[in-house]
């Protein structure tokens, strides 16, 4: 007897059994179909969509019946579905609206005569339906999928599906994308060559090489080379690591192109990254007059408008008040016009200075949210309502500035009446904004409400060291303020424990042995017998960065405890002289961490061992790995607060050992 694989649909995968007659396995062969055709059924219950159309054309309508049965959101309420549809190179979602209809559910989503490539993503809340296939279709035109179609599903494949819908990489399908979308349209090669090529070094290296290579020499042989030719080569030379080639590539286009494509975005990228502000607007004005530029046209204001909040913001960090408005003013739209003045506001407010300024345009920062309301909605949102959300939550966190500046300048109860309206705007959900809110409270004398909401939010886990003391300053109960306060935090820990006793994995972590900042080998294998928290991350990694005060109170916390190590792997750092930077940046902080150098793939330079065995996508990632070698928990992100770290990490280590002496046993 033996089984093989008959047929395989998007649904299901349909099994043959072959039975010789003279099969000694005829007694258990009745077992063995039932367990088969369990197999089959359960594969046919899978989450599913089915389009309307196998091929649907660009510009008519696209329905689609969503089955979540067998799937995460598997009767689950509010199921919400975005639809990211296609057009030429740029993604637009669609909120799309839902009809239940039994145990599925129908959708529309709206195309044109551009729409490419249609995205479906479904989730409840932060639940999300994750699939590795992803739900997608081709658009088609007169019966056929359009260049760009193929183009989409090669993005798909290379990261785009598992970005925006949970879906799973695979670089070879992208290729065969990609192949289809040049058969069709081959000009379409010469646009997306490097992206290509890149994909081609990933999958394969020497092949890879061989067709970079290639095409390197092909354009090379051009009798009439242009700017693109040549910043094409310098491209490719720099997907080879051929970074000398590149860099006189490079030079050969600054010199035949002085006033070229190349040479403004250098110019550009230059003043991005410039930080003091007089030099900056030098800069801008050198551009404009190096490029003959003319603000009084459209094209040409355009090219200079993004470089006004640049400036607005460093002279705002210069305490130029007068340049700040000036540049500020250039500004035309208004929610970017609004963050600007909530973080000059919010600078000033944490250095408690210019605060009658800073309070002004605070307020200033309220009135545009409220005006943009009444805007047309930029493209990047799905709908209206995710539009206004998204400005309600913007409201929340400037009027949380403006409270803290009011207060500041001894005005409590406006402090308080704005902090309850952001508080609420934010449905409770920043621990920081929360305990602002029951200090202002505590100043007011509303002594009732700081029971009642410190109590709340304590219970939640946003407990932070403020709000304890606000609290401890209105307790008028009859056992001791500790023991009261330890009750509230036991129901946040009970809390706690239930939501990661969910997300506690048992796999074991990949050994490794790395060099450390002091030049001693750090072996994970040693550390066995510890609960070991590893932390991926970069200098260049703004959120890791933020996450650092936290992880130096918890390096703190545990310093004297045997039987718990911290390592900070830092990764992903392309630089030449990496040792180098990181020592830098570490030279400017008071961080004690233990850090330690990941290390280049041999055979492939872009790659780093170990954050590739531990198949991390994306940084800061933590993986806390018990006494036995097992991770038992993976976060990835920054929590938003340096106690909000301390507490996670205080959860999670607790759980680890637990389980190492549960595992022990």
């Amino acid at each position: 007897m033996f089984i093989t694989k008959f047929c395989k649909s998007q649904k299901q995968t349909i099994y043959l059994v072959v039975v010789s007659p003279n099969s000694c396995f005829m007694k258990k062969i009745s077992l063995l179909i039932f367990l088969l055709m369990a197999l089959v059924i359960s594969r046919s219950n899978a989450q599913s969509v089915k389009f309307s159309s196998a091929a649907p054309e660009a510009g008519q309508l696209l329905s689609f019946v969503y089955d979540p049965s067998g799937g995460k959101l598997d009767k689950l309420a509010d199921l919400k579905c975005t639809a990211y549809t296609t057009i030429n190179t740029k993604i637009k979602p669609v909120q799309v609206t839902l009809t239940k209809d039994g145990q599925v559910f129908k959708g529309d989503v709206p195309t044109v005569d551009s729409t490419a490539f249609v995205l479906l993503a479904f989730s409840v809340g932060k639940e999300k339906d994750d699939n590795p296939n992803g739900y997608y279709t081709l658009m088609y035109k007169g019966g056929k999928p359009t260049a760009m179609a193929y183009y989409w599903e090669a993005q798909f494949y290379n990261g785009y599906g598992a970005a925006y819908a949970g879906a799973k990489a695979d670089k070879n399908k992208a290729l065969i994308a990609f192949d289809k979308a040049f058969t069709v349209d081959l000009a379409l090669k010469s646009k997306f060559l490097v992206n290509y090529l890149s994909l081609q070094l990933a999958v394969d290296k020497v092949a890879g090489a061989n067709m970079t290579n290639d095409q390197i020499t092909a354009l090379n042989a051009s009798k009439n080379q242009k700017e693109d030719d040549l910043t094409k080569i310098a491209s490719l030379y720099t997907l080879l690591k051929k970074k000398p080639a590149a860099d006189s590539v490079y030079a050969i286009v600054k010199t035949k192109y002085p006033k070229g494509t190349y040479v403004y975005s250098q110019n550009a990228n230059a003043i991005y990254r410039e930080k003091d502000a007089a030099k900056m607007e030098e800069m801008v004005n050198s551009l404009i007059k190096d490029y003959n530029l003319d603000l009084s046209k459209k094209a040409d204001a355009d090219k200079i408008t993004g470089f006004y909040a640049q400036l607005a913001s460093a002279y705002g960090l210069a305490k130029n008040n007068e340049k700040f408005e000036f540049y500020s003013n250039k500004v035309t739209s208004k929610t970017t016009l609004a963050s600007l003045y909530n973080s000059y506001a919010w600078a000033s407010a944490e250095k408690k200075e210019n605060l009658e300024y800073a309070s002004k345009i605070s307020k200033k920062s309220l009135e545009l949210i409220e005006a943009a309301k009444n805007d047309p909605m930029p493209d990047y949102y799905s709908s209206k309502d995710e539009y206004l959300k998204g400005l309600d939550g913007s409201y929340a966190s400037y009027a949380d500035t403006y409270a803290v500046l009011l207060d500041q300048l001894g005005k409590y109860e406006e402090a308080l009446k704005l902090q309850e309206e952001a508080v609420t705007k934010n449905n409770f959900s920043s621990a920081e904004m929360n305990s602002r809110y029951v200090t202002f409270l505590a100043k007011a004398g509303k002594n009732d409400k700081v029971v009642t909401y410190a109590e709340r939010f304590i219970k939640d886990g946003q407990g932070t060291d403020q709000m304890k003391l606000d609290l401890k300053s209105v307790y008028r109960g009859t056992t001791s303020f500790d023991v009261y306060y330890a009750a509230l935090e036991k129901v946040a820990i009970e809390k706690e424990k239930a939501k990661w006793a969910k997300e506690m994995i048992n796999m074991p972590a990949p050994i490794f042995a790395l060099m450390n900042l002091k030049g001693e080998k750090v072996d994970l294998a040693a550390l066995k017998g510890k609960v070991v928290i590893v932390d991926y991350w970069a200098t260049w990694c703004g959120p890791c960065i933020a996450s650092f005060p936290g992880m130096q109170k918890a390096v703190d916390k545990y310093k004297n405890d045997p039987n718990v190590a911290f390592l900070f792997i830092n990764t992903l750092q392309t630089e030449e002289a990496r040792e180098k930077v990181v020592k830098d940046w570490l030279a400017t902080t008071t961080y004690t961490f233990n850090i330690l150098l990941d290390t280049k793939n041999k055979d492939d330079q872009s790659k780093f061992d170990v954050i590739e065995k531990y198949k991390v996508d994306g940084i800061p990632n933590k993986f806390i790995v018990d006494g036995n070698g097992n991770i038992r928990f993976t976060k990835v992100g920054f929590s938003g607060s340096a106690e909000g770290t301390v507490k996670e990490l205080d959860m999670m280590i607790e759980m680890a050992k637990a389980a190492t002496k549960t595992a022990s046993k």
